[in-house]
């Protein structure tokens, strides 16, 4: 091989989406000239995917695999050098060796997620400021939203920053969050390095969003306070409620409004609102980069993302 392959372990929450965890993988190594493996070492297993990069991108990769929300481990393949022919030496070896197109080769694991930190990082971990109805300011730990249909639940990290992955291009990225929630987006956008803009309709999220470093707006998706082609990429996560299509759907056409030509924009949605936005995104030029579904614990949401064409 010229290129070194890499072999991507996807998280037990989201094995099945595959789909997904390449794109974030591609999206957020897309400089580097890397390249979807049709296939790979250990393709009897469940929830793996390889991508093949140039050996002088390696330590660049390397830095950024940590940014990764689907895949917890990642482990580069080597050719092993040597006589391993023999049943014993590989049975001896085998937690190390596959063999793969009549050769041996070494895994080794050049990347392994954090698991406490990750957890430590879990809306149900985090203190958020809220405004109370009297208008006091409070901390709250774990605050997931107050369960209303046009409301957000805590967004897990690995799905926040799979939606960051999607369409930041680097440090400096103007990325807005129009749905801002209760964060999860706007911690790990600022997190990769992403100048962020957010936005809520929740007059009582104000002090909390402000709070996590970007600059935050009261504001309707659906009538943004912002210039044509302000901002570089999108990613947000709309209320999943079937109340909220209505909103969802003219929020896009805003969202398309303020974003570059050239941008990236990713929502994570509700299946039954899926169809409304494919079409809508259609009629809006959007040239679309991922459509795909996700089971999050029994409900059906999935990701869609587009490109604007210059």
């Amino acid at each position: 091989m010229n290129d070194s392959m890499l072999i991507f372990n996807l998280r037990p929450a989201r094995c099945k989406a595959r789909a997904v965890a390449t794109m974030e993988a591609l999206s957020l190594l897309r400089d580097l000239h890397v390249v979807a493996a049709a296939g790979g070492p250990l393709s009897e297993q469940r929830g793996v995917f390889w991508i093949t990069a140039p050996v002088a991108a390696l330590e660049t990769i390397n830095a950024r695999l940590p940014r990764l929300g689907y895949t917890y481990a990642v482990d580069l393949l080597e050719l092993e050098v040597g006589d391993l022919r023999s049943a014993g030496r590989v049975q001896k070896s085998q937690e190390e060796l596959v063999r793969w197109q009549s050769k041996l080769y070494r895994l080794v694991r050049v990347y392994e997620e954090d698991a406490e930190l990750m957890r430590e990082g879990a809306p149900d971990r985090r203190t958020f400021l809220l405004r109370t109805n009297e208008g006091e300011v409070r901390s709250i730990q774990g605050y997931r939203g107050d369960g209303q249909p046009l409301s957000r639940r805590g967004l897990p990290v690995y799905d926040a920053r799979m939606l960051v992955n999607l369409v930041a291009a680097g440090e400096g990225t103007l990325l807005l969050d129009p749905f801002a929630g209760t964060g999860g987006i706007v911690i790990e956008a600022l997190a990769s390095g992403c100048s962020v803009t957010s936005a809520d309709f929740d007059p009582a999220l104000q002090e909390g969003l402000s709070h996590l470093g970007a600059k935050h707006y009261v504001a309707d998706a659906r009538c943004l306070p912002f210039a044509d082609g302000m901002f570089d990429a999108i990613a947000t996560e709309p209320p999943y409620h079937e109340q909220a299509k209505s909103t969802v759907i003219g929020a896009l056409h805003e969202m398309e409004r303020v974003l570059k030509e050239g941008g990236r924009l990713a929502i994570l949605c509700a299946a039954t609102q899926v169809d409304d936005l494919r079409q809508e995104a259609i009629c809006l030029g959007l040239k679309s980069y991922l459509d795909a579904p996700i089971n999050r614990k029994g409900l059906d949401v999935a990701v869609l993302a587009w490109q604007k064409e210059a």
